[in-house]
């Protein structure tokens, strides 16, 4: 299948097959290199670029550079950057949604790629539209491509492994004497030890969110969530639900976290924070400022809490009090995994 035959057209009126071709090798090429980001922030910051570039027109350096020589690479030899952030774009949006679409779950939910799509998630969500009709329907597609993968990958990654047998216990004849017995016990309870972790890891994550909800207590503001007003109740709830999370958010964290928050009132960015009780310093304490700062499209709410910068692209959208809560849960949990996991 092409992957470009369709959205060349946003920069080409006419696209030629040769074109798309080489357009196609490109994607691929670039794909290689979003595949070995690595730590999971590398894919984080990677879509906080994307947005930028969506948002703003212009491709960060790194980005257009990645692009660029994968173009290059595959048989244009004559493009070159200046005059074609838009065709960079393109390019890295569509390698992007294919590999969101196509790319395996890591086994324990958080591989560069799950970290991308959850990143995507929050970032293109916040925005307003753009203005070019075909990168719009581009970007809307990677928005409810990555929200898709993050809410099937919140499940099977919560699905609880088989604990298997001990295994034999084989000793190759070139292993060394004194290291025999020691190298195979090892091997042979390796995979059982393997599940036990992994199940103990989720059922440590259901303990300590069922006492949270149970305690009805903020951390961060030392005071019971049920004395709080409905905008602060959604946010430190869904901001605390984040924080504690091993694996990417599911509905049912968000129908917990929020639960008996009213969808009735809406609000701007400004408006909210408006609204919300803050101590910067027990939020810096519970939060990594640095990451929200570098990644700040993926966070802009935290972001906007933490600096007072309320002019984030998408920031005039009034968005109900139970969404405000939903934003707060997910930037939470990305936060959160990519400190656990990621760094």
């Amino acid at each position: 299948m092409s992957l470009m035959a369709k959205h060349s057209r946003i920069f080409w009126p006419d696209p030629q097959d040769e074109q798309v071709r080489r357009l196609n090798l490109a994607v691929e090429e670039f794909q290689v290199w979003v595949r070995t980001l690595s730590p999971a922030s590398r894919a984080i910051e990677f879509a906080a670029a994307l947005a930028r570039a969506l948002e703003s027109g212009s491709v960060d350096e790194e980005l257009a550079e990645a692009v660029e020589k994968a173009i290059v690479k595959t048989g244009s030899d004559a493009f070159v950057r200046e005059g074609n952030d838009l065709q960079i774009t393109v390019v890295a949006v569509v390698a992007a949604l294919d590999l969101v679409r196509e790319d395996k779950m890591a086994e324990d939910g958080w591989g560069a790629i799950d970290a991308f799509a959850a990143a995507c998630w929050s970032a293109l969500s916040f925005q307003g539209t753009v203005q070019k009709e075909g990168l719009e329907v581009l970007r809307d597609e990677l928005l409810s491509t990555s929200r898709a993968r993050v809410i099937e990958v919140a499940e099977e990654s919560r699905v609880r492994a088989a604990v298997p047998e001990v295994g034999l216990l084989q000793i190759p004849d070139s292993t060394p004497t004194n290291a025999r017995a020691k190298t195979a016990f090892k091997t042979a309870v390796e995979p059982l030890v393997k599940s036990l972790r992994e199940n103990a890891e989720l059922d440590r994550e259901e303990i300590d969110f069922l006492w949270w909800r149970l305690s009805d207590w903020s951390a961060v503001l030392e005071k019971p969530l049920s004395s709080l007003s409905d905008a602060n109740r959604a946010v430190y709830s869904g901001l605390e639900c984040g924080l504690m999370l091993r694996r990417p958010p599911s509905s049912g964290h968000r129908n917990v976290a929020l639960q008996g928050i009213s969808s009735e009132k809406s609000f701007t960015l400004a408006e909210l924070v408006g609204e919300l009780e803050v101590d910067n310093e027990k939020l810096k304490a519970a939060i990594s400022s640095d990451d929200v700062i570098a990644a700040g499209e993926v966070y802009p709410l935290l972001k906007s809490i933490l600096s007072g910068d309320l002019k984030a692209f998408g920031s005039a959208i009034t968005r109900s009090t139970r969404d405000w809560g939903g934003r707060a849960l997910l930037e939470a949990s990305v936060l959160q995994l990519n400190r656990r996991k990621g760094a």
